[in-house]
């Protein structure tokens, strides 16, 4: 039996994910503050992050967690609550699980999952509004390395920030929750250096929990007068479980191939991802994996086995589907379906 028909017997048999609504988790709440407050660690008015690199996480505990009664899923995006702009020297942030139900010292104590999940270091960091009239607004960040998230979990947030206060008011101000949020920082950060200082208050934040599905990102670009192929997923990418990648919209003969790759970041080389082909095509994935495909009028399939090794929990599997086309629109004769992202857990 070749690929493409044990893929689609395979599709025939899965068992699709009971449905989930995503939910928004706003800690420690919803509400922005008008006018907007000056906050840590963005800027600090008097000595604080002037011309300083700050290190500072608060944590979500799982008791707060619970209260919110959101089911197992994967967390997509995290959210600051954000006016006004400013150019950032350093502005990297870090997400993920923690069993921690207070802050430590050590910052992978307190979360183990270093990996970057947003680097906008030497860019403009927007909020709402404008430099001169900042209004607070929710900014949401696509994560690198969407993770698995269950209830008994807290959730640690971590930033890395360094501004210089140029003097007219051009940084980021944010919303504060004053007594509610655990956080520690570092003022003057070096690498290797610890928390230094522990307080009861920090910036608001939220995050994005999925359902235990495919996190579609990115768009997909087709010849003139055709559609995009689209890329989905069935089953589940749970450790010794089978996910199986889908294409639609197709072409009903021809060459097709799934790009798989473990970064949604760079490419080979290091360069930076989505990488511009031209004609509103973009490849989305780090292609570490091409998987060919001969269509044959009813879509792609193809069906990823996830082996039961614990060292592969919290690893992401990203996904794009590609179709030859003479007449796309890219620099090269392919048209792209979305990407996609699987996280193992």
């Amino acid at each position: 039996m070749n690929i493409i028909k044990s893929s689609v017997l395979l599709l025939a048999i899965a068992a699709p994910v009971a449905a989930q609504q995503p939910l928004v988790v706003h800690y420690p709440d919803a509400t922005l503050s008008n006018p907007p407050n000056l906050g840590f660690p963005f800027y600090t008015p008097g000595g604080g992050s002037v011309g300083l690199t700050v290190r500072y996480q608060v944590i979500c505990p799982a008791s707060w967690l619970a209260q919110q009664a959101p089911q197992a899923g994967f967390v997509s995006s995290i959210g600051f609550s954000l006016a006004g702009a400013g150019i950032y020297d350093q502005f990297v942030v870090r997400a993920g699980t923690s069993d921690q139900t207070n802050l430590q010292p050590d910052w992978s104590v307190n979360l183990p999952d270093q990996r970057v999940q947003v680097d906008l270091s030497g860019t403009t960091v927007r909020g709402g509004g404008t430099q001169q009239a900042p209004v607070n607004d929710w900014v949401d960040f696509p994560l690198n390395f969407p993770f698995y998230y269950e209830p008994g979990d807290a959730v640690v947030v971590d930033l890395i920030t360094n501004i210089q206060y140029p003097g007219n008011g051009s940084y980021l101000q944010t919303s504060i929750a004053y007594g509610v949020a655990s956080r520690c920082y570092n003022f003057s950060y070096q690498p290797g250096a610890q928390a230094n200082s522990f307080t009861g208050s920090g910036i608001k934040f939220r995050f994005n929990v999925e359902p235990l599905s495919m996190i579609s990102f990115g768009a997909g670009c087709s010849s003139a007068g055709n559609t995009p192929p689209s890329l989905n997923a069935l089953g589940t990418s749970q450790l010794g479980n089978t996910a199986i990648l889908n294409a639609s919209n197709t072409a009903n003969t021809g060459l097709g191939l799934f790009i798989i790759g473990f970064s949604k970041a760079f490419s080979f080389g290091g360069s930076p991802l989505p990488l511009t082909l031209g004609g509103g095509c973009e490849l989305l994935v780090r292609p570490d994996s091409l998987v060919p495909q001969v269509l044959q009028g009813s879509g792609a399939a193809y069906a990823v086995v996830i082996p039961n090794n614990a060292n592969l929990a919290g690893a992401v599997l990203f996904s794009q589907y590609a179709e030859y086309d003479v007449s796309s629109p890219a620099i090269i004769p392919y048209v792209l379906s979305n990407g996609g992202a699987l996280p193992v857990y």
